[in-house]
């Protein structure tokens, strides 16, 4: 059977960088990795609701990325 164990996880932030000049949504991502792999949703929530401020652009979404290893 296998098994999976969650390698790294990121903090991944993106924002609304507004319109290019063909009129399409530019979108920037900001990645903070190094995230404690058990950290709850709701800590990484907390502490987007934080950075967000600090930021120049319009927060879009706040997602966990998870890289897991699969094992057998």
């Amino acid at each position: 059977m296998a098994t999976n164990t969650i390698a790294a996880s990121a903090l991944v932030m993106t924002f609304d960088g507004g319109n290019g000049s063909d009129g399409k949504q530019i979108v920037i991502t900001k990645s903070f990795r190094n995230i404690k792999n058990g950290a709850p949703y709701d800590d990484l929530f907390a502490v987007a609701q934080k950075l967000q401020p600090l930021q120049k652009y319009a927060l879009i979404s706040i997602e966990r990325n998870d890289k897991i290893d699969i094992t057998a």
